[in-house]
């Protein structure tokens, strides 16, 4: 009797193993996250940045007469490398929500110049369910033409196309963080551009230091449900 009721209590927990295995291999994987962190400086000082492009224009003016063009974009992802920029005295000396970030500029000294800027990064999640962008900056003078005049309002863009809410002005002293930002229909799996326009205004000197984060959310695998069917069947 004793051996009959050990056979009889294996039977319900080797079921209750199969049961468990199989919803466990058919419930689908939570959904990946990808997290992309871009900040401007990523050399020593006075050295090209290897990630980050530019199109320089002339200081103190927009750096176009004209909105910008697939043609503007396309030369500053593939036209000169930023500098790493030696912060200039009144400046912000680091970025608090990236202190790893530097300042860049058309050359080591400052020089003032409007300019845009290119990042090119790549996503790897095959399928995106959500993108949203943390950003935080300090410039000289302004992202964006917005605060001095011009037709290129916006100071940062995905892949040619403005960010929004729109992203623009700040100052050189202080750090200024943008609200979190939904960013999935301008981003896509492959290959990718951060675009940063830095407006010159004053013709003194100029500069931007920036810290950009991407978290990209993978679309969710649908689970299969297990019904009491699926559980008899492994039986029979």
């Amino acid at each position: 009797m004793f051996i009959t009721y050990i056979r009889s209590l294996r039977v319900p927990l080797i079921a209750l193993a199969l049961v468990i295995s199989h919803v466990t291999l058919n419930s689908g994987s939570a959904a990946a996250t990808e997290v992309i962190v871009l900040r401007s400086g990523n050399a020593p000082m006075g050295n090209a940045d290897p990630f980050i492009n530019m199109l320089v224009g002339s200081g103190g003016a927009p750096l176009s007469p004209n909105p910008f063009t697939t043609g503007d974009f396309d030369l500053a992802c593939y036209d000169t490398r930023a500098i790493v920029t030696q912060p200039y005295p009144a400046w912000l000396q680091e970025l608090p929500c990236d202190p790893e970030a530097q300042w860049i500029g058309f050359d080591g000294l400052a020089t003032a110049a409007s300019t845009l800027f290119c990042y090119t990064f790549e996503i790897e999640t095959p399928c995106i369910e959500q993108a949203n962008l943390s950003f935080c900056w300090a410039v000289d003078d302004y992202l964006g033409d917005a605060l001095a005049g011009g037709p290129n309002p916006d100071g940062v863009y995905l892949n040619g196309v403005a960010v929004s809410p729109s992203i623009f002005g700040g100052n050189y002293a202080t750090e200024t963080q943008a609200p979190l930002t939904d960013v999935t229909s301008l981003v896509s799996t492959g290959a990718n551009r951060l675009e940063i326009y830095n407006r010159d205004n004053g013709f003194g000197v100029s500069g931007v230091i920036f810290s950009a984060t991407i978290e990209v959310t993978a679309c969710a695998v649908p689970a299969e449900t297990s019904t009491w069917g699926d559980v008899k069947s492994l039986f029979r």
